[in-house]
């Protein structure tokens, strides 16, 4: 149905934009026409008809324009709405541009980039919408009332199937490379750029000139010369004036539709009853940005309704041989103009609006597609308690889950297993989960109750040529960023993974055992993976602040697996020597 809709509009559109270019060719022919041949006075019923049906037919080529972009939006959120169901969530934005080398925990959570939480969270379409979500994945806010306040948003927007969807479809016409920076620009510039008396005085006085020449021209027999002296000087000083009125029409035309799209995005949350206090505010804010705006929808369908005019000026012919006659291009600029001075202060808060119920609206498509993730708890009191845990990343049908617990401040595990029995990947869900329970979105696990965590971690580690850094200096730096916020108060979530091993064993040990020792002296709680045993040892000396946990590998004689299942204690056993002869690296006996 999808695909069918879609072929049906491309063809109407191909049609539309083919009767539009041969009634340009109609107006010109018989222009020049009049102009240098004996002709009746009928052919300028003649253009002037094809002039109108020009301008009718513009108009019905941009609605059709918005229907084929719809169509075609409508089929991608489908097929990439039917691919997340199976785990699949490459075709979504990676978020790339958002990541930061010197996070806390960005790289070493996947927060952006491929295969990451904001491919797997974010159905947003609009620039604002993926900013928000960015930054919502970025950072925990003040108080978990914020968290509350952004789960019940988005449980109410879990029943709205049908905005969700139109609120998709519509933000997807924007394009997928659609940036706001230039119309904002343009919008909240300074000043009075253009002569407003002198340009309407012009735009009132050379189209009458114009015409009346061309038509008494023709009527008294004068001179061609004569009768196109005004008309060539319309063109040049419409030349003369490009300086200053492309910038405009290239701010606000480059997608016409684009602003269509934002017409109907706000139509659509105006016309909504929300419940939810958050939602109540977004659409407050929408309707009611600036005191002198009725609305974001009638001030950006007046918006639109301008720039479909100045669409015709993408068409050269009718831009340097049309247009001329009625001082079009100033005169749209001019309503530019007025538009932009009049909505300076209010379009950046009906983007950001916008952006944040594109966010909600991500948390809501998420639980509502995987019904296995769970609503977190979240409050004030530190702690983290985790029921039938996962990777968020991890497509549920894969996906091994365990209990996790600490139960409050200066608390930690230590997990000791062999190589490739899920540690990291373990330390990794439980980040995760935090990332997405603090920023309001549903978790990984069946039950999960944490409080207001600053997270930071050290698992992923690489020396820099650049900035002439090994290895173990950069993990230094990591670490010292871990212990820096650890100062700053309790709730810090630290999750660490081999931790020194830059260094000899002997050290390693010790720095290790200090580190910790320090963070939990801070109020600090969170998880250490480690291959030393010998750190496994700080239950005893921290008792009930450090537990020990492990994996194992299960052996069948040459084959090994791991069932991913988290055990208490420590491990006893070790794969390393196994799993070189099993990529080749037979070391024989010695």
């Amino acid at each position: 149905m999808r695909r069918r809709e879609v072929a049906e509009q491309e063809t109407r559109f191909r049609l539309v934009g083919t009767a539009r270019l041969l009634l340009v060719l109609v107006a010109i022919g018989g222009m020049l026409t009049i102009v240098f041949a004996k002709t009746a006075e009928a052919w300028w019923y003649g253009v002037g008809g094809a002039v109108v049906a020009f301008v009718v037919l513009l108009v019905v080529h941009q609605r059709i324009e918005r229907r084929r972009l719809r169509a075609r939006a409508g089929l991608v959120y489908c097929e990439r709405g039917c691919a997340r169901l199976v785990g699949d969530w490459s075709a979504s934005r990676e978020g790339a541009a958002f990541a930061k080398d010197d996070h806390p925990y960005g790289s070493d959570l996947d927060v952006f980039g491929k295969s990451s939480l904001f491919q797997r969270v974010s159905v947003a379409a609009t620039r604002f919408g993926e900013e928000t979500i960015a930054a919502w994945l970025s950072a925990p806010p003040k108080s978990a009332a914020i968290v509350t306040a952004r789960q019940s948003a988005a449980k109410e927007l879990s029943g709205k199937f049908e905005l969700r969807e139109q609120l998709a479809i519509l933000g997807a016409t924007l394009g997928d490379n659609h940036d706001p920076a230039p119309m904002l620009a343009w919008i909240e510039q300074k000043g009075e750029p253009f002569p407003q008396l002198l340009w309407q005085g012009l735009g009132a006085v050379i189209p009458t000139i114009v015409l009346s020449t061309l038509i008494l021209g023709r009527a008294r027999g004068w001179p061609t010369s004569f009768t196109m002296g005004p008309y060539a000087i319309s063109v040049l000083l419409g030349l003369s004036m490009r300086g200053k009125t492309s910038p405009v029409v290239a701010a606000v035309t480059s997608r016409e539709s684009s602003l269509s799209a934002y017409g109907e995005l706000f139509a659509l949350i105006e016309s909504q009853k929300f419940e939810s206090a958050l939602l109540v505010d977004v659409q407050k804010r929408v309707l009611a940005a600036s005191a002198e705006v009725v609305s974001a929808t009638s001030s950006m369908r007046r918006l639109g309704a301008i720039v479909g005019f100045a669409d015709g000026l993408s068409n050269e012919v009718f831009r340097l041989l049309v247009a001329p006659m009625f001082f079009f291009e100033p005169l749209i600029v001019l309503a530019l103009d007025g538009w932009r001075r009049r909505n300076a202060t209010a379009v950046r808060k009906w983007l950001m609006a916008l952006g944040e119920l594109e966010a909600l609206s991500s948390f809501a498509t998420m639980a509502f597609e995987d019904r296995t993730l769970c609503w977190p708890e979240v409050t004030d009191a530190i702690r983290f308690e985790a029921t039938a845990l996962g990777h968020p990343l991890i497509p549920r049908q894969k996906r091994v889950a365990n209990d996790v617990s600490l139960s409050g401040p200066g608390t930690a595990l230590v997990i000791t297993g062999s190589n490739m029995s899920g540690k990291s990947t373990l330390m990794r869900a439980m980040g995760a989960n935090v990332v997405l329970a603090l920023a309001g979105a549903p978790t990984c696990a069946s039950e999960l109750k944490i409080g207001m965590l600053a997270v930071a971690t050290s698992m992923r580690v690489a020396d820099s040529l650049a900035e002439s850094t090994s290895r173990f200096y950069a993990e230094l730096k990591k670490l010292k960023l871990v212990v820096d916020l650890a100062k700053k108060g309790e709730g810090v979530f630290f999750l660490l993974d081999e931790i020194l091993h830059g260094t000899n064993s002997r050290e390693r040990l010790i720095g290790a055992r200090a580190l910790v020792r320090d963070l939990l002296r801070k109020g600090a709680l969170g998880a250490v993976s480690t291959h030393d045993l010998g750190l496994s040892d700080m239950d005893t000396e921290l008792a009930g602040k450090v537990r020990n946990v492990h994996f194992q590998e299960q052996v069948n004689g040459e084959v090994m697996t791991f069932d991913y299942r988290l055990r208490e204690g420590v491990v006893h056993s070790s794969n390393a020597l196994r799993l070189m002869k099993i990529v080749g690296l037979d070391i024989g006996e010695s």
